[in-house]
């Protein structure tokens, strides 16, 4: 029997074609780990993101991440952050060229200063509004790992936070994790810095949203004073789900951004996010 061995060849190349686009496409998702320095163990919930481009992940709860790097050129730079280590900064080349892609990170000691309760003049000052009404909803812009969501304030005092409560409206997900971030800056146009020296986690079930969401803050000994943004961060993939904030339209700004170099986005209206704290000297 007469072989046509055009036709085969043909076959074959159709069938390396098929194999190696699949394997292109998916060497542009690179997998890796970030360990500690000190204790070489995985860190939970880093969050890498690529320098100057809205693309970004978290690490899980062993330190171990995937982040697409189609696109990205080696000459770009990979952002290794949290909070409790010093940030590292990794060209995507050498990140993708290493057959081992593990990321260590040094811890970083903070020394805080000593602060006096002002108990003699027993106030509660408010940052943010409480929201009451289900009419507006409002929710994340982006559902990235990484991505953020929150509110500016301002406080002429310095205060010590007590306490965090949210306004939720809609919760399908039998439970929520999100990390807080609080930043300040010196001005109105200052840029804003994360000031915490210990992540700080809040979780609730959908049942819990039936009132309004109380989380203690006090144990964290967090000192704010000036210009301050509050932001919730989906730093842990929730799964197939719908959770929207009350939302009030008149009051204010809600703020966005994809990663936490990201630009902020502004929406209108503010969600139902706000703080307590006490007068500190």
């Amino acid at each position: 029997m007469a072989i046509d061995l055009l036709k085969l060849s043909i076959k074959k190349g159709i069938l390396l074609f098929g194999v190696f686009i699949p394997n292109l496409i998916f060497s542009q998702y690179q997998t890796g780990r970030v360990f500690s320095s000190k204790t070489n163990s995985g860190i939970s919930y880093v969050t890498i993101v690529v320098m100057g481009n809205n693309t970004g992940t978290v690490s899980d709860k062993s330190g171990v991440f995937t982040i697409n790097l189609n696109n990205i050129e080696d000459n770009d730079t990979l952002r290794f952050s949290m909070i409790g280590y010093e940030s590292k900064n990794v060209p995507a080349g050498q990140f993708k060229r290493d057959s081992v892609k593990v990321i260590y990170l040094d811890p970083v000691f903070y020394y805080l200063n000593e602060v006096e309760v002002a108990y003699h003049r027993p106030n509660d000052i408010r940052l943010g509004t409480p929201v009451t009404s289900d009419a507006l909803r409002s929710g994340f812009g982006y559902n990235d790992l990484g991505s953020e969501l929150g509110i500016k304030v301002s406080s002429r005092r310095r205060l010590k936070l007590t306490d965090l409560h949210l306004n939720v409206a809609t919760c399908t997900y039998d439970s929520v994790t999100y990390r807080l971030n609080i930043y300040q800056a010196e001005n109105k146009t200052a840029e804003y810095k994360n000031i915490l020296t210990a992540p700080v986690y809040i979780s609730f079930s959908k049942e819990d949203i039936k009132e309004e969401l109380n989380f203690d803050l006090r144990k964290y000994s967090i000192i704010v004073e000036g210009y301050l943004l509050f932001a919730l961060e989906l730093y842990k993939d929730l799964g197939e789900g719908r959770l929207l904030f009350r939302t009030q339209f008149f009051t204010g700004t809600t703020y966005h951004r994809k990663t936490n170099i990201g630009k902020w986005t502004e929406a209108a209206g503010m969600i139902g996010m706000y703080l307590h704290g006490q007068s500190v000297k």
